[in-house]
């Protein structure tokens, strides 16, 4: 059987072998489901008085009543008396076993086929004695709607009426009576004229049974009027002040008030095409879903409450049909069927989430869940895909337990166990509802939305099949989430995502938000803030990309430049951590994404990051990469003028340490890497407050600058006599005839002149001895030779001196 559509759906779906909706034309006859209209803002308008409508527009305002409509015949009748079974008690008119009777069950069935029959004299002029007809079509006429008595009388006839009508089969058009008297929208208008801020009469319960009883008898007069019925009875019940707050002598009522909900909403699906079940039941739990997220504890109560109630109708009502169809059917060539909710996944993620606590809404929660977890693992095993069966395996031991709800206290627990019935798209359901639930604003337990979400960080191939959806989530919510719990649980989650998207995902991301976005800048210090994701960022930036072409590709509405407008400390210690990776591509990236990044840096936040940049940049002017050496030379250019005014006594030291490194660069056989270095080296100097050595740079005069390093700096003669030994063994011929060279110029000015010092500088002169190139060997050869002399001349001298004392 295929997969439900991975989307976000908000329509519901009855798998089978059903009709195919008919066109709107049709479906108004046949007693389909319209096109559904834009919901009803009814959380806004809903008032503690009771209904806003105007009272000129109310069908119970003076001089509305439809006396144009009524029947002939029924108003040439004579008046008759009511008869008891016309003034029967409400509860025994539309108690729970009338409605679930063989001829309320039928009913839709007669109701198609007799009710667009004309009525037969004889039984009408019958039916025209019972006061019934006559009682409603007065009402409905009369003036003196807001009496009690007159209200409750009116939905008593009704009731009779449907009763009289489906229990002797009379072919009494009830669709049109209900119609012409317009007795639904009358009890409609009668509901919201009552107070929300009170409960004192049986009106509200007595209406929504004689509003089942509708449903159950004539269900055609309900079509297109079911939404407003319901936002109707969910304004007139779910706003009452808590039971607790209402004398103990009238909580009865309320408990009875609220109870009668359920058999309507029952009905509202069990009488609807079958076609439209799914759209009926998605229209029902919307409501109560948003309801449920309420702040008021007691509308949220209700609500979960109804919510509870359904499940159960649909665990009774349709999969024990359908395993039954399944069980028929399973060795045919039919279709097996599976109720399948595409809003399921919402629910249970809100479901899951309310679990974990210990008042009555959690307890209601979770008898909800066990309800749901029935009709799912009892519905699906005959359409569970590979991976689903996997999941389920692997969660045996929870799978196994004879009611494993009941032993689980936590919602990650419960996440596991329906895990593997649970479609891709209901699983991308519940993650989105958990990281709306994780807002500062929700009243939902962050704990409990953490909870679920590590059920996905423990099995994130499963759970995060949508890495897309998911991270527009995340970047939705992210600027409302500030709980140190629900963050941490939050960059958890951003960093296994970065760890499953594909390159071409993260570089979609990189390019996605707009320049205001702050939100992304968070994201991104997140993402950026572990090697392994900063990794994948960085070969995203640079795949298929030419280099010299990267700081013009990345444009200034890009999350990565504009990390800059954010503190770059964020994400500095693993952007280092970078530069020391063996593969150079991983390098030169992290580099090229500092440059950018610094070449927008504010002045103070420049200053705290040179130093820690400057030290980490060093060793990579000697890189086997020359693209390296030229990007690791530009950003410490950079970087030393982003400080030159400030002049750093901690920088000193290595913008020192650079000069010796950036002269031998500016040799290079690289044009790109020499030229960077030259300019690099300006920067430097002037940032020591070296103008001769500025100049010389300046004016590329490379043979004089060794000997003024020298003359300038005599103390730090051993230092660069150090830094020049590596060169020796450069993989460049032209540097290591410089290495040689400024080593024995170096030694002219070396403070220290023993036998000893000259006897090591020529040691390690004769290893150039053997290069492999005959002018390094013979430049080598010559220096040592000098530097001998030198020291026989000494010796020589220092022997004169101790002959004449």
């Amino acid at each position: 059987m295929p997969q439900p559509p991975a989307h976000r759906s908000r329509r519901f779906i009855l798998k089978g072998r059903v009709r195919k909706p008919k066109s709107p034309s049709e479906s108004d006859e046949e007693g389909g489901m319209p096109p559904k209209k834009p919901r009803l803002a009814w959380q806004e308008t809903w008032s503690s008085e009771g209904s806003s409508r105007p009272a000129e527009d109310s069908l119970l305002a003076e001089g509305s009543s439809p006396a144009a409509e009524s029947s002939p015949a029924a108003e040439s009748s004579p008046a008759a008396e009511s008869s008891p079974a016309a003034e029967s008690s409400p509860a025994a008119e539309s108690s729970p076993a009338a409605e679930s009777s063989p001829a309320a069950e039928s009913s839709p069935a007669a109701d198609s086929k007799d009710e667009s029959q004309l009525l037969d004299p004889n039984q009408a002029r019958k039916l025209c004695k019972d006061t019934s007809v006559e009682f409603i079509e007065a009402y409905v006429r009369g003036t003196e709607k807001d009496k009690e008595a007159q209200k409750m009388l009116f939905l008593s006839k009704i009731c009779a009426l449907c009763r009289t009508v489906s229990e002797k089969g009379l072919t009494l058009d009830l669709h049109a009576f209900c119609r012409k008297n317009k007795l639904v929208e009358n009890i409609m208008a009668l509901l919201e004229k009552e107070p929300m801020d009170s409960l004192r009469t049986e009106f509200r319960q007595k209406a929504m049974e004689t509003i089942a009883v509708l449903s159950n008898t004539v269900p055609r007069a309900l079509h297109g009027k079911k939404e407003s019925l319901r936002n109707a009875c969910y304004r007139s019940v779910f706003f009452l002040p808590p039971e607790s707050d209402v004398p103990e002598t009238e909580r009865a009522l309320y408990t009875k008030t609220m109870n009668a909900m359920d058999p309507m909403l029952a009905a509202f699906v069990r009488n609807c095409p079958t076609a439209s079940i799914s759209a009926e039941l998605q229209n029902i739990l919307e409501v109560l879903l948003d309801l449920a997220g309420s702040k008021n504890s007691t509308v949220c109560e209700r609500a979960v409450r109804r919510i509870e109630r359904l499940s159960d109708f649909i665990l009774s009502h349709f999969v024990a049909k359908i395993s039954d169809y399944n069980e028929k059917h399973k060795d045919s060539h039919k279709d097996l069927r599976e109720l399948y909710i595409p809003i399921l996944g919402q629910l249970l993620g809100y479901l899951f989430i309310v679990s974990c606590g210990t008042d009555s809404v959690s307890c209601t929660a979770f008898d909800a869940l066990f309800r749901f977890y029935k009709i799912i693992s009892d519905g699906r095993e005959c359409s569970l895909t590979k991976d689903m069966e996997s999941y389920a395996e692997t969660h045996k031991s929870l799978k196994d337990a004879t009611f494993p709800l009941i032993v689980m206290s936590f919602p990650c627990e419960i996440a596991k166990a329906f895990g593997g019935y649970l479609f891709p798209s209901e699983r991308l359901d519940i993650i989105l509802t958990a990281l709306e639930a994780l807002q500062d604003s929700s009243v939902h337990d962050k704990q409990g939305a953490c909870s679920v979400l590590d059920t996905a960080l423990e099995d994130p191939k499963y759970w995060l099949t949508d890495v897309p959806t998911i991270m527009e989530g995340i970047r939705k919510n992210l600027d409302t989430i500030h709980t140190a719990s629900a963050r941490r649980c939050l960059d958890s989650l951003l960093l296994q995502l970065t760890n499953l998207m594909s390159r071409e995902e993260v570089k979609n991301l990189l390019q996605f938000s707009p320049p205001s976005d702050s939100t992304a800048m968070g994201m991104w210090e997140v993402v950026l803030a572990m090697p392994q994701t900063l990794q994948k960022v960085l070969n995203a930036l640079m795949e298929d990309l030419p280099l010299r072409n990267w700081c013009t590709a990345v444009t200034e509405d890009t999350c990565i430049r504009r990390l800059a407008a954010r503190k770059i400390q964020v994400v500095l210690p693993d952007i280092l951590e970078a530069l020391q990776d063996t593969n150079a591509d991983v390098v030169l990236k992290a580099l090229l994404v500092l440059r950018n990044v610094m070449a927008r840096v504010e002045r103070r936040e420049a200053g705290r990051t040179a130093l820690q940049l400057a030290e980490k940049l060093l060793p990579l002017f000697d890189h086997e990469s020359s693209q390296v050496r030229e990007h690791s030379i530009c950003l410490f250019q950079a970087v030393t003028e982003a400080v030159l005014r400030q002049r750093k006594r901690a920088l000193k030291r290595t913008v020192h340490s650079s000069l010796l490194p950036l002269y031998f660069r500016m040799r290079d056989q690289s044009e790109s890497v020499a030229k960077a270095s030259g300019e690099a080296l300006v920067v430097a100097a002037e940032f020591l407050r070296r103008k001769e050595l500025k100049h010389l740079a300046q004016t590329e005069q490379t043979c004089r600058i060794g000997e003024c390093l020298l003359q300038q700096d005599g103390g730090r003669v051993e230092e660069y006599l150090q830094q020049s030994q590596p060169y020796l063994q450069d993989s460049q011929t032209v540097l290591r005839l410089e290495a040689v060279r400024f080593i024995g110029l170096a030694a002219r000015y070396s403070g220290d002149q023993s036998e000893e010092k000259q006897n090591e500088i020529i040691s390690v002169l004769r290893s150039s001895g053997k290069d492999v190139e005959p002018m390094v060997r013979c430049l080598a050869a010559q220096t040592i030779m000098i530097l001998a002399s030198r020291r026989n001349r000494t010796s020589g001298r220092r022997f004169r001196q101790l002959w004449c004392c």
